[in-house]
């Protein structure tokens, strides 16, 4: 896989224990242009991180030399964000908490000393060059902007008879649209161990957002883990509306999990 597909927050694998570990991707992009990357992650138990995370939906600004800002932009899914079209110079790089207030970042991978989370940053010619910040433990839950959400689809027929999960996990496909895009798409993913269909969705900022169950008819031998869903929606979705939910995020559910808890009927049971 490439550095962006690994960076984007798991690529939705069926599996949900499987992760990408970032410095699987540490070398530089191998580019050359007018931009800046940066990276964002925050230490693992241990004080001199041996273990990180990606730091997801954390503000990041940029600041000119004489520390005006910019640019601003939030964090990826894999703690990654890349400011475009900027000339050359000297930059600032900075990553704030949610309150405002610079985040700390480990001064380096041999001492438990932090610092405010602001790099300076030369742009000139060749690869772009790297903001990297390791974050101090426990700096994810200060610095999103963003609330997860999570739940249990319960699929039924007309008269409220629950259906096979299994099959159900094949039925249908799930859209999130937040202002008028598409930004993910998964299934209910059937889970034998507690008998549950999850739909699990990341990174919803503060707002509306539309859930938007489609209703597939998908042969078993097109049924294959982490399936194109773009493919899977042009060949085999159905002539049935989409049934659609609101998902409203409020300021005080950030850095929460919504549930997501639903009943479905599914149009074409018998």
């Amino acid at each position: 896989m490439s550095c962006e597909e690994l960076a984007g927050w798991d690529g939705k694998a069926d599996n949900p224990w499987c992760f990408w570990t970032p410095w699987l991707c540490t070398g530089d992009s191998g580019t050359t242009g007018k931009k800046i990357e940066v990276s964002v992650d925050e230490c693992g138990p241990g004080g001199l991180c041996p273990y990180v995370h990606s730091a997801s939906c954390g503000l990041v600004t940029l600041h000119d030399d004489h520390d005006k800002q910019i640019a601003k932009g939030f964090t990826s899914g894999g703690g990654r964000i890349t400011f475009e079209g900027i000339a050359a110079g000297k930059y600032t790089v900075k990553v704030h908490k949610r309150d405002g207030s610079l985040a700390r970042m480990m001064v380096s991978d041999y001492t438990e000393e932090t610092a405010s989370a602001k790099q300076q940053i030369e742009l000139a010619s060749g690869d772009a060059p790297w903001a990297r910040f390791n974050l101090e433990n426990g700096s994810q839950d200060e610095l999103t902007q963003c609330a997860n959400a999570r739940g249990n689809i319960t699929f039924t027929d007309a008269a409220g008879h629950a259906l096979d999960r299994e099959e159900m996990e094949w039925s249908w496909l799930v859209e999130l649209e937040t202002a008028g895009a598409i930004v993910d798409t998964t299934r209910p993913l059937h889970f034998d161990s507690d008998d549950t269909n999850i739909v699990s969705f990341r990174l919803l900022q503060k707002g509306s957002h539309t859930l938007r169950f489609i209703r597939m008819d998908i042969p078993s031998y097109a049924r294959e883990l982490n399936p194109d869903y773009e493919k899977l929606k042009r060949l085999y979705t159905t002539n049935e509306a989409p049934i659609e939910y609101t998902i409203n995020v409020t300021a005080s559910q950030i850095g929460d999990e919504l549930k997501l808890d639903r009943k479905v009927i599914d149009p074409l049971a018998n």
